[in-house]
């Protein structure tokens, strides 16, 4: 056995023990994702603009599907909590502005827009509640 090929065996290892399931999961669709970047590249800009759309939708629905999953998992833990706290600020504010502006030598037209959103969110829970059954969940 070759050093570099134990050094190889022993990254996998530790790769497999130490890694958390869902880094995996998120180092796997990101390697997918950059060789359908780099094969898009080769084929030309058009193509490589199609992948990024494509890309940005798959993103957009990874990312519902993980505050999906988020709020799932807070509702099964208030449900088995003794107690439950929970503060939320929301505030999303924006503003937009279009001007035009004219003078003997030239017409200037403009658009501009601001956006601002706050959100603070603490959810704290303490103990598990008595189950159905009549026992305690520990």
């Amino acid at each position: 056995m070759t050093k570099k090929s134990f050094t190889t065996i022993a990254g996998d290892v530790a790769y497999e023990l130490f890694v958390p399931g869902y880094v995996k999961v998120i180092r796997s669709a990101m390697s997918e994702a950059q060789g359908d970047i780099k094969s898009a590249e080769s084929k030309g800009i058009a193509e490589l603009e199609l992948e990024a759309a494509k890309q940005k939708v798959i993103m957009d629905f990874q990312a519902h599907q993980a505050r999906v999953s988020q709020e799932v998992a807070i509702a099964e833990r208030i449900s088995t909590s003794e107690k439950v706290e929970i503060t939320e600020y929301y505030d999303v504010s924006g503003k937009a502005h279009a001007g035009l502006t004219a003078s003997e030598a030239s017409i200037t037209a403009g658009i501009g827009g601001e956006g601002r959103k706050v959100t603070h969110r603490v959810i704290k829970f303490t103990g598990f509640s008595q189950s159905e059954a009549g026992y305690e969940v520990n």
